[in-house]
């Protein structure tokens, strides 16, 4: 998967990628990138905490909920608002049982299988609050 750094001039953002399963990944960051967004993709939380340590040129935080290790994707967004006001949304193929249902409506989120329009809209909708 390669790693996107320069900002590109349709959507001129950067999109922090963190999905575990690699073959998804590769169909959505081809999405983004076809969407004009510059895309950086980590494989678990922990390395997407790494690389937030290292840039600070990231726009939105786009991660799986269900991941292994102990920070779910769920866990990593609420983190990172938190802690550098940074937007996220969220990707479940799980419907709201992947995240507790008072946390549901906290989150933008947008379920799997989804469309390059939707994923289009629905960042460009995050990214303009």
């Amino acid at each position: 998967m390669s790693v996107t750094g320069d900002k590109t001039e349709k959507g001129g953002k950067t999109i922090l990628y963190v999905e575990d399963q690699e073959d998804v990944a590769q169909v959505a960051q081809a999405m983004l990138e076809e969407l004009g967004y510059a895309v950086i993709y980590a494989n678990n939380a922990q390395r997407a905490l790494d690389i937030l340590k290292e840039r600070d040129d990231i726009d939105l935080l786009l991660t799986d909920i269900v991941m292994p290790g102990s920070l779910n994707g769920a866990d990593l967004a609420q983190r990172v608002q938190k802690e550098m006001g940074l937007k996220a949304v969220l990707v479940t193929g799980y419907a709201d049982k992947a995240i507790p249902s008072d946390q549901f409506g906290r989150f933008n989120v947008i379920l799997k299988p989804f469309g390059m329009d939707e994923l289009g809209e629905r960042i460009r909708a995050v990214l303009a609050e």
